[in-house]
């Protein structure tokens, strides 16, 4: 078994769960949309192969793919964990799958029972409390209090703004080229220095899609 990579949640995912849990997972394609009715159809087929003693084959007989027996033997207990739980989202790309709860000792025991688990993301213990949405922790003072993600086009006079404010706002050279062009911003983001800078850019931007604050962590560990 490989070792679990862990690493630290800063910024809850999907604005809501603060741990996830990485597998690499030939089969992570049939959980996908978290549909778990088409996950059992798909691994019935793959027993019957099994009970027959012939080799383990998904997909069609143009393209189809050979699974292997620990394969599917994580497969069929990832399917029997998902249907212990609710409160949980699935994102596949496979042939690894994330798997995203608030429920810590559960993707532990999975990352343990899984042996193709790779990654294991958390908070730490006394960032728990301070996670919320729209906080990102970072490990400095930060120069720049809010992260600000745009939607839609800008004025195009806020680029020379910035340009010439570089300690109110800081963008990237595509954002900033984008915003000077009036192309289009949906996506892109700037940091602004703190809540008064922000009100002034509303002048400027037409639609702000998200406003991320960046905390110092080492103020609350104090």
């Amino acid at each position: 078994m490989k070792q679990l990579r862990k690493s630290e949640t800063t910024k809850l995912f999907y604005d809501e769960y603060p741990y996830k849990l990485v597998i690499n997972n030939s089969l992570a394609h049939i959980f996908r949309d978290k549909n778990l009715s088409n996950a059992k159809d798909q691994l019935t087929i793959l027993q019957a192969q099994f009970d027959c003693g012939e080799p383990l084959i998904w997909g069609s007989h143009f393209r189809h793919t050979t699974v292997t027996h620990s394969t599917f033997a994580e497969a069929k207990d990832l399917y029997i964990e998902f249907r212990k739980q609710l409160d949980f989202k699935l994102r596949v790309s496979n042939p690894k799958m994330t798997v995203y709860s608030h429920d810590r000792d559960w993707l532990l025991m999975m990352s343990l029972k899984i042996h193709s688990s790779c990654e294991f993301s958390e908070p730490k213990t006394e960032h728990v409390s301070i996670l919320s949405k729209n906080v990102i922790l970072v490990d400095s003072v930060p120069k720049f209090e809010y992260k600000v993600t745009l939607g839609g086009k800008c004025d195009s006079s806020l680029a020379d703004w910035i340009i010439r404010n570089p300690d109110k706002v800081k963008a990237g050279d595509i954002c900033l080229g984008e915003i000077g062009r009036g192309g289009y911003t949906n996506g892109l983001y700037f940091y602004a220095r703190d809540i008064k800078i922000l009100q002034l850019l509303n002048l400027f931007v037409s639609k702000i899609t998200r406003i991320d604050k960046l905390v110092y962590a080492a103020n609350i560990d104090k």
